[in-house]
């Protein structure tokens, strides 16, 4: 497979395992504080739903979290047979709250399992959930490279979903309209999503969320 691969030419480290009879693969660094790739999958079969998020939790190929199981879920509820994560930063570092800017610079190793996840032939659905913190990473990675973004997002518009697109109330933002995907599990109210489809990102969304 092709985050195999990515894991051979960049180093790092490829774990398989299981739990709750869903069998997991996650790529790893060597000393395991970067996470690059997730897979969970229940069922053989070519239909992935690919969720891009904003930085990994401890989940892993041998144990969940309640994001990746609300995100199985999903996946099972349109047909798919497995579930891949990767994410704006490859930090784990669980909310938010304990990332700092610097745990969002660009890393191309990680860029590269974004794009190939996002691209591969298996995923046909795009799910974009990486909050705040995470659209503003995604915005100065695309500031850096917008040709890598082009291709990354752009190329795969048509399946593209989320959950809502909405625009920040932050007073940092106060003087420019800035527009975010929320997380499928939100700190102040987990359950918001729960019993909401998922839905099309449109056109007018996709030029508030990347300014293009």
């Amino acid at each position: 497979m092709w985050f195999e691969k990515l894991a051979d030419d960049n180093q790092l480290s490829l774990k398989t395992g299981d739990y709750a009879s869903i069998s997991g693969k996650a790529v790893f660094n060597a000393n395991r504080s970067r996470r690059y790739f997730l897979e969970k999958r229940w069922a053989p079969g070519g239909n992935v739903l690919t969720a891009v998020m904003m930085n990994p939790s401890n989940a892993a190929h041998n144990q969940t979290d309640k994001t990746v199981e609300h995100l199985i879920e999903v996946a099972k509820n349109h047909g798919c047979h497995a579930l891949y994560i990767v994410n704006v930063s490859s930090f784990i570092g669980g909310t938010s709250s304990k990332l700092n800017n610097a745990q969002f610079d660009f890393e191309l190793a990680n860029w590269t399992f974004i794009s190939n996840a996002t691209a591969a032939a298996e995923s046909s659905i795009v799910f974009l959930g990486w909050g705040l913190k995470g659209q503003q990473g995604i915005l100065r990675h695309q500031k850096r490279d917008a040709t890598l973004f082009k291709n990354t997002f752009k190329n795969v518009s048509s399946k593209l979903f989320c959950y809502d697109v909405l625009k920040s109330l932050d007073k940092k933002n106060i003087n420019k309209s800035m527009y975010y995907l929320p997380h499928p599990r939100p700190q102040l109210d987990s359950e918001k999503y729960r019993f909401m489809p998922i839905r099309h990102i449109t056109d007018l969304e996709f030029e508030q969320l990347f300014n293009c």
